[in-house]
């Protein structure tokens, strides 16, 4: 039965794990896991495979099966992967669902992930022990920091997202969305066909399709949400003729590896989400439709090679980035507890220029706008922010109790 919960426990963290501003780690501190997570994942080490090597290469001998044994339980990995498995199938099922959503209601998810990072920020902030004027000063210092670099970074004309390598595709007389999905690609259906890499695309389109009027996205910032579903939907749903050359954008390899590492190390900061650290380094749609290729593909019997090759790169990088970063985050956050926190809180505010809700078109570049009136997505996307900011409020409130005395485990 202890089991059972564990699973279900992870099923909690991997919700909160895919949803950006919603911390698994404080998931993990709300559901009192916390402290065995933090210490079985600082214990992770290689000192079963001497006794292993040992014990296959020597004859197999009983003291060497009973120190492999040993050190296995040492390593708590019953705790590990039961609760691992709970996180994997949230994640799975959450894989299928957002991006879709994210393609049909940006502006709607868009606010909805501002009003959850704007929630946490307090979570981290209450974190900060201001003893002194000194720690003030080193505290307010920090977070202007943070602010400066997470502005910086996410600049919406010039994020992470717009710096894509472009691979060829020739559609199999397929829709877009298959295309989009299979790709994988780091844009949904709409931004692809107007990238300007795809004139081709365009042409043909034009000559197979002459009764096709699709025009490109305006400088508006906001408009109908029926009319953005359906305009999303339009471009989906475009059957593309047989060996049209297709562009489709997708980050460096090595550089999902890299945002792999980084995300992961959210899992054991409570208050700050991976998630929200692959939303604003350009990877969270691009790695979500990757998962969703996989998944869609294995139920059809076909394995996308491509977007595979993704995933194994995301959960490698994820692998390296737990063993590793998060002994040198946790080594931050105790030897220098307020400037680290400081800046975290920082990259919180700062960041929060890369999701916000409401974007248009200046001079061919990406820029934040305020709408230009009240209609259905704005009110839905108000909405969505309360929403979330309600969410993360609930679980910090509930998760407070816990949160001191787990910290120093």
């Amino acid at each position: 039965m202890q089991r059972v919960l564990l699973y279900f426990k992870g099923v909690c963290m991997g919700i909160a794990d895919i949803i950006p501003g919603v911390s698994g780690g404080t998931l993990a501190l709300i559901l009192g896991i916390y402290t065995e997570l933090v210490n079985t994942i600082k214990g992770l080490n290689l000192r079963w495979v001497a006794p292993l090597g040992r014990w296959l290469t020597q004859g197999r001998k009983e003291e060497d099966r009973r120190a492999l044994i040993a050190a296995l339980e040492k390593l708590n990995l019953v705790f590990l992967m039961v609760l691992g498995a709970g996180i994997a199938t949230a994640i799975a099922v959450g894989g299928l669902v957002l991006p879709g959503l994210l393609e049909r209601y940006p502006e709607v998810m868009r606010a909805l992930f501002f009003g959850l990072i704007l929630a946490s920020v307090p979570v981290p902030f209450k974190m900060i022990e201001f003893r002194d004027s000194r720690m003030k000063a080193v505290a307010a210092v920090a977070v202007v920091v943070g602010v400066i670099v997470g502005w910086v970074l996410t600049n919406p004309a010039t994020t992470f997202e717009t710096q894509m390598t472009w691979k060829e595709v020739s559609s199999q007389e397929q829709t877009m969305r298959d295309v989009v999905r299979e790709g994988p690609s780091a844009w949904a259906a709409e931004q692809v066909y107007w990238a300007p890499q795809n004139e081709a695309l365009r042409e043909a389109m034009g000559q197979a399709y002459p009764e096709l009027d699709l025009a490109p996205p305006g400088a508006e910032a906001a408009q109908d949400k029926d009319a953005v579903k359906a305009r999303s939907e339009a471009y989906e749903a475009l059957s593309i003729p047989a060996g049209t050359p297709v562009q489709i954008p997708q980050p460096a390899p090595w550089y999902i590896f890299v945002v792999g590492m980084i995300a992961i190390c959210a899992m054991i900061l409570p208050g700050i989400s991976g998630s929200y650290l692959l939303l604003i380094l350009g990877g969270y749609f691009f790695v979500l439709n990757a998962l969703k290729g996989v998944i869609t593909g294995l139920a059809s019997g076909s394995l996308p090679l491509n977007a595979a090759m993704y995933v194994g790169l995301f959960m490698a990088g994820a692998a390296v980035g737990i063993l590793s970063f998060s002994r040198v985050l946790s080594w931050l956050l105790h030897r220098f507890t307020v400037p680290t926190l400081g800046v975290l809180v920082g990259l919180m505010l700062g960041c929060l220029r890369g999701i916000w809700p409401f974007r248009g078109m200046a001079s061919g570049y990406v820029v934040n706008v305020l709408p230009a009136g009240i209609n259905g997505t704005v009110i839905a996307s108000i909405i969505a922010a309360l929403v979330g900011a309600v969410l993360v409020t609930v679980l910090g409130k509930v998760g407070g109790a816990h949160q001191s005395g787990s910290l120093q485990g």
